[in-house]
């Protein structure tokens, strides 16, 4: 108990507790003042008028959109004017779908050379042991192994084994992420410290786990969220640390063209990043809309839901800070065999993943949620939950006996049955993807050698949702310091349209099936006026119209206009949300 009690208070001592001080009065956040913008480019994203040359925009909202000559006309003696001079402008960019909280939690300095703590891509078990116990040598007296990442695909198909790091690193705790991020190898000492044990029970049986051997061991491999009810707050940095690393994050993706995004979610930490969130919101500002969640990722945590959001809008929604969704983790990912598939797994005969509940409780939810107004959000790798999911919707509008007045998304969507397909559309269900994960290889090669060749060959083939009339859109989901580069949108973008990693050239490799490629056209919309309607939001966001948020944005090329590998250089010259530039 000695150890144990000195082993906690040293990771206490490493990581701070949020402050639970008042949050600050709400200020108001968009521009008073009118504002001319004159000789533009405008993509408006509006079907009625798609090109305009003019905005005017007062109290953060646009009040006329058109040509020079019709904006004078409403143009008052105090009205600010801008020479947009001819430069491409856009609706603000809606990322629907990201993890800002997660990012500042697992933040790293960008400018940190991370190449010594990292597990060398591609390194195979030897490898990654051989690299493990050099890292060990070099440094004897870190007391808390926290490293990234280890390929699934080199211990497949059992996985590793905490013996391996108990030998290497002895009685230090030790927990190593893994590279598709859904689970981690713990040594002995981290089982011990956090008393898991062959009685300790799993969050759910199919889904978030621990591997266990032939007697109810814990091997030392977690999947998905099992380690997470013993962690409390031992992940998050102190208060202030915490609501630096969002607000650099939050610029950095604002000066990126974001002006909206939504949070997919934040496990435990919920109360922690929100306080964060909030003191931002009310002190200096949000640089853009954030629309938070409540995040289901256990199977019990459906029966109180909807009053955990109501509860996070009444603590922290604020001026650009609001809670409208419930995200729910509703299967696992290909790369550990926990994603719900309608046929086996190739490396394991018999098991198909799961499903954190049956699509009749699912359904139950649904009805639940649409009393009260709010939109669900599902994490959906699998061709089974998507199924699943779909099954539930459509349960859930029979027994209504018409369609469902909230949104429902479900998003990464990695292997759907064609069949599937047109049921978005009917079943008014949005499509949301990832294109930063279109250059096939973005977790490694173990989903692939898990589902087989045939399933992974049609991964993510957003087109084929747009040619069925769903509405799709895009987003970055990206969830540490280190990826946080990619939350830049012109990345995914320009990887939706070539389906390569970003900046390749033509011979660069195609991922998975050509025909999926969007055009500029498609993708532009899956990030604008497709995002805003995922979010409920059509009336006030996604395209530059009379009556909107004045959120749009002023780029430096015309992105019609240069070679598909340079998207990803686009930058924004003006950032505007309610009419303040940002």
């Amino acid at each position: 108990m000695l150890i144990r009690l000195l082993s906690s208070l040293l990771i206490m001592y490493l990581v701070t507790a949020c402050s639970d001080d008042p949050l600050p009065s709400i200020p108001s956040s968009d521009a008073d003042g009118a504002v001319l913008y004159t000789n533009g480019n405008i993509h408006t994203q509006d079907p009625a008028q798609p090109r305009a040359q003019a905005i005017l925009t007062e109290g953060g909202r646009i009040i006329y959109v058109g040509t020079n000559d019709g904006a004078e006309g409403l143009v008052k003696a105090n009205t600010q004017r801008i020479d947009l001079q001819q430069k491409f402008v856009m609706p603000g960019i809606i990322d629907a779908h990201t993890h800002p909280g997660m990012v500042a939690v697992l933040y790293s300095d960008p400018d940190e050379d991370l190449t010594n703590r990292s597990i060398p891509v591609g390194a195979d078990r030897a490898e990654t042991l051989a690299w493990l116990q050099a890292y060990a040598d070099d440094n004897p007296f870190e007391p808390f192994i926290s490293l990234g990442s280890w390929d699934v695909a080199a211990f497949q198909p059992s996985g590793p084994r905490k013996e391996s790091l108990d030998e290497i690193f002895g009685i230090r705790p030790v927990m190593l992420f893994d590279n598709s991020g859904h689970s981690v190898w713990v040594n002995s000492s981290l089982l011990w410290l956090l008393d898991i044990d062959d009685q300790t029970a799993d969050v759910s049986e199919d889904i978030s786990f621990f591997v266990r051997d032939e007697n109810g061991e814990p091997t030392g491999w977690v999947k998905e969220f099992a380690l997470f009810p013993h962690l409390d707050d031992l992940m998050v940095p102190g208060a202030e640390a915490l609501q630096a690393n969002l607000q650099a994050h939050l610029t950095y993706m604002s000066s990126k063209g974001v002006t909206a995004l939504w949070d997919a979610g934040n496990f435990h930490m919920d109360h922690a990043i929100y306080n964060a969130l909030a003191r931002l919101d009310r002190t200096v500002g949000l640089p853009l809309r954030y629309e938070g969640s409540y995040h289901v990722w256990a199977p019990q945590q459906i029966d109180s839901a909807v009053q955990k959001l109501k509860a996070l809008r009444a603590l922290y929604a604020g001026p650009r800070l609001k809670f409208n969704t419930i995200k729910i983790h509703y299967d696992g990912v290909a790369e550990i065999a926990t994603a719900g598939m309608l046929d086996d797994y190739v490396t394991e005969p018999g098991n198909r993943g799961g499903f954190l509940f049956t699509a009749e409780r699912l359904k139950e939810f649904i009805l639940e949620a649409n009393l009260e107004g709010i939109d669900l959000h599902l994490h959906a790798v699998g061709d089974g939950a998507t199924r699943e999911a779909l099954d539930a919707v459509e349960m859930a509008r029979n027994n209504l006996g018409k369609p469902l007045e909230i949104e429902f998304t479900l998003s990464h969507l990695e292997t759907v049955s064609s069949s599937d397909i047109p049921r978005f559309k009917s079943l008014d269900v949005h499509a949301n993807f990832t294109p930063h994960w279109f250059n096939g290889y973005a977790f490694g090669s173990a989903g692939k050698i898990n589902i087989g060749e045939e399933r992974a060959s049609r991964s993510q083939v957003v087109r084929h949702f747009v040619q069925a009339g769903a509405n799709v859109t895009l987003s970055s989901d990206v969830v540490s310091g280190e990826e946080a580069g990619r939350a830049n949108p012109f990345i995914g973008m320009e990887m939706s349209i070539t389906r390569r990693e970003y900046g390749s050239d033509a011979t660069a490799p195609i991922f998975s099936a050509p025909d999926a490629v969007l055009n500029m056209e498609e993708a532009i919309t899956a990030y604008t006026a497709a995002g805003a309607r995922q979010l409920g939001q059509e009336q006030n966001l996604g395209s530059i119209q009379s009556g909107k948020f004045a959120d749009f944005i002023v780029l430096d090329q015309n992105p019609f206009e240069i070679e598909s590998n340079a998207i990803n250089t686009l930058q924004p010259t003006l950032v505007v949300v309610g009419g303040v530039p940002q």
